[in-house]
């Protein structure tokens, strides 16, 4: 009988830990042209945009790359600003609204476009995702959304219930396709793009915990255990606001996503659960994404919460993978009794619209933010594309909309 691994994320088990790559420690007190702080998907894509730019960068990583949310995530790129664009528009504005909408949706492409020309081996592959309605539910709220993001230009059809049905596998009331998504394996591209960036010049360095950082009118100091780089630019990708920036804290509200990845599914089941050739995501609150691997397992992402203290993280695995394949059971109850390989949990920063943060903050000088991001790989790869916008000083004005200053 198969034991379920929890705490741990298969993309990161299943990569042999002779064939991770290992870089060094930073020692030194050194100038260099920018700093980038966090190993991640948005780092490490920041790093490679900057190099192919001729941006040399300094990547510093406090543990592994990869090692945190990045490594941990679904690997779902949704090609959406927000789940709610009536909520984004009425909170930010139908502009920022607008900028972020359009900007997601071009980033899979994007993101897409770029994994395949680099070669990178993420099994990241575009796919269409269905926003459904289960059985019972009232319909009125998800019709709403999908004719406010018709009325936006935003690509989006709505499906009826025998459609949602025959799409999702799952008894629906009705369901909204939303085009285009993708999904990968994310800690595979944190590899990827890590090797892109160091091919293009970029220096990585990993257990190198940043102190402090302090500046002045011309310069920032980031100062590590093993020694200092001065810098005019210092990237924090960080995924959210940690002891650096205390101050921003403010900005965000701070959860826990909890993910359980099954055993492969039996062929009888994966014949009873139709097509699962989609993205599913439904309208609960929390709301649930699903997605099938090409191995024959379900990966489900939901049952958010509080984040747990590290005394009774443990017990908060087992109790959300329980939960969450409990959840699955009732969409799909072919599903039922096919026990989870792993569950683990993803920390999450919210920004109060729901939308990415990359850019500037008037109390940090010489500073760069990309937080939000969901630890999603396309929301990464946007932020990382605004970033370099700012470092080489051709910032654009739809830029702005992803700044702190839309709500200050």
């Amino acid at each position: 009988m198969s034991v379920t691994r929890y705490g741990v994320s298969p993309w990161v088990d299943r990569v042999s830990p002779k064939k991770r790559p290992s870089f060094a420690a930073f020692k030194g007190h050194e100038e260099v042209p920018l700093v980038i702080i966090g190993g991640g998907l948005a780092g490490v894509m920041t790093a490679y945009a900057c190099a192919a730019a001729g941006q040399k960068a300094v990547l510093l990583e406090g543990d592994r790359l990869g090692s945190g949310g990045s490594g941990r995530s679904n690997g779902v790129c949704a090609g959406e600003a927000a789940l709610s664009f009536r909520e984004l528009e009425a909170a930010a504005g139908r502009k920022t609204a607008r900028a972020h909408a359009e900007h997601s949706r071009k980033a899979v492409m994007d993101l897409a476009a770029t994994v395949k020309r680099l070669g990178i081996k993420a099994d990241l592959e575009l796919v269409d995702a269905l926003r459904m309605v289960p059985a019972g539910w009232p319909v009125k709220d998800l019709q709403k959304e999908v004719e406010a993001r018709k009325a936006a230009g935003l690509d989006v059809t709505w499906q009826s219930a025998a459609a949602g049905d025959k799409a999702t596998g799952a008894e629906t009331a009705g369901a909204a396709r939303l085009t285009p998504w993708a999904q990968c394996d994310p800690y595979r591209l944190v590899l990827g793009f890590a090797a892109a960036a160091a091919s293009r010049g970029a220096r990585l360095f990993e257990r190198t915990s940043v102190t402090s950082i302090t500046f002045d009118r011309k310069v920032a100091t980031v100062v590590t255990a093993g020694g200092s780089l001065v810098s005019p630019c210092v990237v924090h990708a960080t995924g959210e606001p940690g002891p650096l920036v205390k101050g921003l804290k403010r900005h965000f509200a701070f959860s826990a996503r909890a993910m359980a990845y099954s055993e492969v599914l039996p062929p009888a089941v994966r014949k009873a659960l139709g097509p699962r050739t989609a993205v599913v995501c439904d309208v609960d609150s929390p709301p649930h994404t699903i997605r099938w691997t090409a191995d024959h397992r379900v990966l489900i992402a939901g049952a958010d919460g509080d984040r747990p203290p590290a005394k009774k993280e443990a017990a908060f695995h087992v109790q959300r993978t329980g939960q969450l394949m409990y959840e699955l059971s009732r969409l799909y109850p072919a599903v039922s009794g096919v026990p989870p390989a792993f569950g683990w949990s993803l920390p999450l920063a919210h920004a109060a619209d729901g939308g990415l943060y990359a850019g500037t903050h008037r109390n940090f000088p010489h500073q760069l933010f990309a937080f939000g991001t969901a630890h999603d790989p396309a929301r990464a790869f946007l932020a990382s594309r605004i970033l370099l916008r700012h470092v080489i000083g051709q910032a654009s004005a739809a830029d702005e909309q992803f700044g702190f200053a839309r709500v200050l």
